[in-house]
């Protein structure tokens, strides 16, 4: 079996550590992280990265459905494989076998989104050298208002205690309480070695993924899923 995988940029420590404690060889394609601001760009950019590959029997997908982005993919040159779980830090925060809610009015982050080009610190970095300290601070006040908490998630793949300091200082900044959550990386090494069971969404080749396939509720007459999307 050919397999290759298509990652997302955040999750390189993560999918990184996966494939050397799973020792996986397959070959890896990293998609920048800036494609995660629009959804519809996301799923361009995923598509073309798909229709590119040639004599590959599965594509195994390190991305969560991502604001519904991976909805209308179609598996045009192989298999499709991705964890059936809402996005990344879903991903990585959920404990295997055991059912995952959310923490409310909690902002989270990890090393991948850190140091993005579109981060909650690198842009606080960047207002503070166009605006300076004291607008900046009011601009993140104002962004961050219906948030308690700012989390760090401790992955394994990397030491947190590296962006303590710069997370610190936009909680402290927005009065958010500043809370390290200890994460896994079990769903990336299950997508590496399998079995691809109930945890994933499989496509068959020349399929196209939708609502249903995600596990969604759809009703014809709203056109809205379980949560309340329009389709």
């Amino acid at each position: 079996m050919k397999n290759i995988i298509i990652a997302c940029q955040t999750l390189n420590d993560e999918l990184n550590l996966a494939i050397n404690e799973t020792h996986c060889k397959y070959p890896v394609i990293w998609v920048d992280s800036e494609y995660h601001v629009a959804p519809n760009h996301l799923r361009s950019k995923l598509q073309q990265e798909i229709d590119k590959l040639r004599n590959i029997d599965n594509i195994l997908l390190a991305y969560g459905f991502c604001g519904n982005a991976v909805i209308g993919l179609t598996a045009s040159t192989a298999n499709l494989i991705f964890p059936k779980t809402d996005d990344c830090i879903s991903m990585v925060l959920s404990k295997q076998g055991e059912g995952f809610q959310r923490m409310k009015a909690t902002y989270f982050l990890t090393k991948g989104w850190i140091e993005s080009s579109k981060s909650l610190i690198m842009e606080y970095l960047n207002a503070l050298k166009r605006y300076g300290e004291k607008k900046t601070k009011r601009i993140y006040q104002l962004m961050l208002k219906h948030y308690n908490q700012l989390m760090i998630i401790d992955t394994g793949a990397y030491s947190v205690e590296d962006y303590l300091d710069e997370a610190g200082e936009i909680a402290k900044i927005a009065d958010l309480d500043l809370i390290i959550e200890k994460g896994s990386i079990w769903w990336l090494k299950k997508l590496l070695t399998g079995p691809h069971d109930k945890d994933f969404c499989i496509i068959k080749k020349g399929q196209k993924v939708n609502i249903t396939h995600l596990g969604y509720q759809y009703d014809e007459q709203t056109h809205q899923n379980s949560f309340g999307i329009v389709c």
